[in-house]
């Protein structure tokens, strides 16, 4: 009886502790495990450099709030910056000498445009600021109706700034004197940003929060054409928010633009039609390559689409949740940066990695390229500035 016994205690033990160890393989059960999985981000896993990414300088450009969007602007040799306590910064491109900087004091938001010997930026306030590009000497200032969160454009004529209510405002470059405006409809519920005007085919191309693209004529804010890239379907406040705060692109008479938990459509400009969707959430960039669309969703998966037929040509997983960086073309590839300070060069007709370099321990927020060089943001106010080879 006591041998019976002794082995029933042992086989009670022995069932508890394989119940123990292996207690995961009961997971279908979720008596204690969350239903969601939870996703992390991509592991970087090495590859064969085909290109070179080479340091040429860099400098710290004072503190930097993320208030909206402000990126590095190219003009010819010189490369520009406008920092959020608004210290506007002018350097030389090759060897990265500091040529002058000017405090403005503005609680600046949005910029900087650096064409036609000017210097444009926006602010928090709504203000349009025009700086002479040689001296960093002001010109004008406007008020617009609400604040400025991405950079306004000019065509050399008229300065197209959008605000954050979905105004866009029509500037005079030489005097300041408002032309235009065209208000949007705006939903009660919307994400904080805005999308950057684009100039193109001597019209101004831009997105809203309710979903619209429109093409606007820069002369008068005339309306050319307007139409959804995507339509407000869902069934609570937070499922219908479908902003446009990315850039546009046009290309071959195609404009093709996306939204927040919406689409991304191809608009053919001389019939005024969509020409294909595809459904797809995001709030970055739209970048053109190698007759490529490439955009970024919001979970980081980069797809690269046929401009004019949107197939889905390729997509890259490898950067997957990594916070990555609005796109941007870089003689023919694609630079992305992520939370972890990496620079990545994707080859535009492929999605492959074609180069990789480390250039901070912070965050890549904004890159701006102009031929082989590109000038690199992070989010601590420090600006590289480098090429590809």
């Amino acid at each position: 009886m006591k041998i019976i016994l002794t082995i029933l205690r042992l086989n009670i033990i022995f069932l508890l502790c394989v119940f123990i160890t292996s207690c995961s393989s009961f997971g279908w059960l979720k008596f204690w495990e969350n239903d969601e999985e939870i996703e992390v981000p991509a592991l970087l896993q090495d590859f064969k450099q085909s290109i070179v990414i080479k340091d040429l300088w860099s400098a710290k450009l004072g503190k930097y709030d993320i208030l909206g969007r402000l990126t590095p602007s190219f003009s010819v040799d010189k490369i520009f910056f406008v920092n959020s306590e608004g210290s506007v910064f002018a350097f030389e491109a090759d060897t990265g000498k500091n040529i002058w900087i000017k405090e403005t004091g503005d609680i600046v938001s949005g910029g900087i445009e650096s064409r036609f010997k000017r210097l444009i930026y926006g602010t928090l306030d709504g203000e349009v600021v025009v700086l002479d590009q040689e001296s960093g000497q002001e010109i004008w200032r406007s008020q617009v109706t609400s604040e400025i969160l991405s950079s306004p454009l000019t065509d050399g004529s008229v300065v197209a700034v959008q605000a954050s209510d979905d105004s866009v405002t029509g500037f005079d470059l030489r005097t300041g004197k408002r032309k235009w405006v065209h208000q949007s409809i705006t939903p009660s519920l919307s994400l904080r940003g805005t999308a950057t005007p684009v100039f193109a085919q001597g019209f101004i191309f831009t997105g809203f929060a309710n979903g619209m693209v429109a093409m606007i004529y820069p002369d008068s804010g005339a309306i050319r054409l307007e139409i959804p890239v995507t339509l407000n379907e869902g069934t609570s406040e937070l499922e219908r928010i479908i902003d446009i705060d990315g850039k546009s692109i046009i290309s071959n008479d195609i404009l093709v633009s996306a939204s927040y938990q919406g689409d991304i459509t191809a608009i053919d400009l001389q019939e005024g039609r969509p020409i294909w969707k595809e459904k797809i959430s995001t709030t970055k960039d739209l970048v053109e390559a190698r007759s490529r669309v490439v955009v970024i969703d919001d979970k980081d998966l980069i797809k690269g689409f046929g401009l004019s037929t949107g197939v889905i040509m390729w997509q890259q997983d490898g950067l997957k949740l990594r916070e990555l960086s609005s796109p941007i073309n870089v003689r023919g590839n694609i630079a992305i940066g992520d939370y972890e300070g990496y620079l990545h060069i994707l080859d535009s007709s492929d999605g492959s990695f074609a180069a990789r370099k480390k250039l901070s321990k912070n965050p890549i927020i904004e890159i701006t390229s102009e031929g082989d060089k590109l000038a690199v943001l992070d989010n601590s106010g420090r600006l590289f500035f480098l090429s590809i080879q």
